[in-house]
């Protein structure tokens, strides 16, 4: 059989396999930092204080992958998109994604609970500010894609923004149990009403 050189030898990949396979590489590394991170609290933290951490890896480990399911059902139809919007776009989400499973303030060292906690205050800022930005980012893209929204799950997306911004002033730790219990119900009130329009 003679194979002409001129003919396509190579599956055409769609702009949307083009763009999941970056998604799903940096979303994955993102996982897999956050289950270290969860790893890490479940053998070396303290239930009676720092559950709340735990709660953190939980909660943004759901965000991550609802975003990769979302991913595919928002763009699997495109069939081109420009860099820019592709870079200010989902690639700018992963990237908030994984900065978030980078700088949430959980050491590898063991400790006693009231240093784990000092490293929490003392690291939380930009883990807070990334959380802010990418919720933000989240929401506007939401108005820029044009999606279907009710009032009350807009109203949960943009309490998302000033809730996380408020982790960056909060000192004791009963304040920061109380804002990671408050950020996830927030978040899983929003979900619940996705699905309830679904």
């Amino acid at each position: 059989i003679e194979i002409s050189l001129t003919s396509p030898l190579r599956p055409q990949l769609s702009i949307f396999e083009y763009m999941s396979m970056v998604v799903a590489i940096v979303l994955g590394i993102s996982i897999t930092n956050l289950l270290n991170k969860l790893a890490i609290t479940l053998r070396v933290g303290s239930w009676g204080t720092l559950w709340f951490r735990s709660l953190w890896c939980v909660i943004l480990l759901i965000c991550t992958i609802g975003y990769l399911w979302a991913f595919w059902r928002i763009y699997v139809d495109y069939t081109e998109i420009s860099i820019w919007s592709f870079i200010f776009g989902p690639f700018f989400t992963v990237v908030c994604f994984f900065l978030i499973s980078v700088l949430l303030p959980i050491p590898r060292e063991s400790g006693t609970d009231s240093d784990a906690f000092d490293v929490f205050l003392e690291q939380k800022k930009p883990f807070y500010i990334v959380l802010a930005v990418l919720w933000a980012h989240l929401d506007m893209t939401v108005v820029m894609l044009d999606f279907e929204q009710l009032p009350l799950e807009k109203l949960f997306g943009y309490l998302m923004v000033p809730i996380s911004l408020l982790g960056c002033w909060l000192k004791t730790l009963r304040a920061h149990q109380l804002l990671a219990v408050f950020w996830s119900l927030c978040f899983l009130s929003q979900e619940a009403v996705q699905f309830a329009i679904a």
